[in-house]
């Protein structure tokens, strides 16, 4: 973006978040989750991600698929949401495997005429995509089976909870195993239905040859081990208690994984301005000066994916932490700093010393939100 703002990526972290969880978790197929520019990481994160283990790709959309095909021409790619139709032939051309969410998706895809690999997606529970008529699924395989251009390649779900202290997860694989009834499964070459947090937390259904790596990848989880601290022991107590009575069925034990995040996201200081009490700093009158400060602008904004919520959060400049004040303007925000800091001094406004979990949290989000609001046109730099 010919500017000193842009997002630095640690593809050994990468490489070292696959390879603990493929040979932690070892399946046939590690299938690793990059959709949402694979959480904003950038797709140069693809090779790191074969190094590690990683031998199957899962994105949402084919800009997505064809991006990764610029790094990897060899394993599958998933669409784990269905494409137009008149897309389809893009698919057949660059190997992309995709989603058949429901019998009107099968017959567009049967009718083109082309060579595509499928998979199929059952519905057990969270009501976006997928079958819920077992006997219609049956029919459709059967039918893709059969056809000389189609080849089913995988059958798979998604559940809406991760099974730690609900009967969800359990229902849900329960509703999959009903729906699937008729289907021999050991004749379908990949059938996947965990993602990060049932990886953690329960054994692979023995049907299952295939899992989906997430948001574990780029260092986070979304659940967590209770401390041994006086209170952890007690919410502890008190999960297992209330999962008892309401019947959960029992999960692993948490553990701590050695997760490294990969994502730092610097900007520069592009001005640094001395004002005095009563000076007004940015949009609205936020921010009034008490006294003599120091104000650094930064060269970041919301069009960048750093939103007005940022305000009053922090940044970090020369190692030290200041304050964003005033209101995020849409390509510069500014810093209360003090006298040490300069023009070009570099800025690092997520990641690295400004926790990506600590600025979630202080937006009401979630880790996977703050990292894909992040502009993609800001450059992606892999170390």
């Amino acid at each position: 973006m010919y500017r000193n703002t842009y997002v630095e990526i640690d593809n050994g972290a990468i490489e070292h978040n696959a390879r603990l969880l493929s040979e932690t978790f070892p399946h046939k197929y590690n299938i690793a989750v990059i959709k949402g520019n694979a959480y904003g990481h950038g797709y140069g994160i693809v090779p790191a991600l074969v190094k590690g283990g990683m031998n199957a790709f899962a994105v949402s959309c084919l800009s997505e698929a064809l991006e990764v095909r610029r790094f990897d021409t060899e394993h599958p790619v998933i669409l784990l949401q269905p494409v137009p139709p008149s897309f389809l032939e893009n698919c057949s051309a660059h190997n992309i495997s995709v989603c058949v969410n429901d019998h009107d998706t099968f017959e567009e895809i049967f009718k083109s005429g082309l060579k595509l690999k499928l998979q199929f997606k059952v519905n057990c529970g969270m009501n976006r995509l997928g079958y819920t008529d077992g006997s219609l699924l049956k029919e459709d395989i059967a039918k893709a089976e059969a056809a000389e251009n189609l080849t089913v390649e995988g059958i798979f779900s998604h559940f809406h909870t991760s099974g730690l202290t609900d009967t969800e997860y359990a229902d849900n694989r329960k509703r999959f195993e009903t729906i699937t009834a008729g289907i021999d499964l050991t004749k379908i070459p990949m059938v996947h239905i965990d993602k990060t947090q049932t990886i953690l937390l329960h054994d692979t259904p023995s049907y299952c040859n295939g899992a989906r790596f997430g948001i574990s990848l780029y260092g986070f989880t979304s659940v967590y081990p209770y401390d041994n601290s006086l209170k952890g022991r007690l919410l502890r107590k008190r999960r297992d208690l209330r999962n008892k009575l309401n019947h959960v069925e029992p999960s692993k034990e948490l553990k701590h994984y050695d997760l490294k995040t990969a994502f730092t996201l610097y900007s520069e200081v592009i001005q640094v301005n001395k004002i005095g009490a009563g000076d007004y700093v940015g949009y609205g009158l936020l921010h009034r000066a008490a006294g003599t400060e120091y104000i650094a602008v930064i060269d970041i904004g919301y069009s960048d994916g750093i939103g007005r919520g940022r305000s009053n959060t922090n940044v970090m400049i020369n190692g030290r932490k200041y304050p964003i004040i005033g209101e995020v303007g849409m390509g510069m925000c500014q810093v209360l700093v003090d006298d040490s800091v300069s023009k070009h001094d570099k800025v690092t406004v997520l990641g690295g010393g400004i926790s990506i979990r600590g600025i979630a949290s202080a937006l009401g989000t979630t880790t996977y939100e703050t990292l894909t609001r992040i502009n993609t046109n800001i450059d992606r730099r892999y170390i």
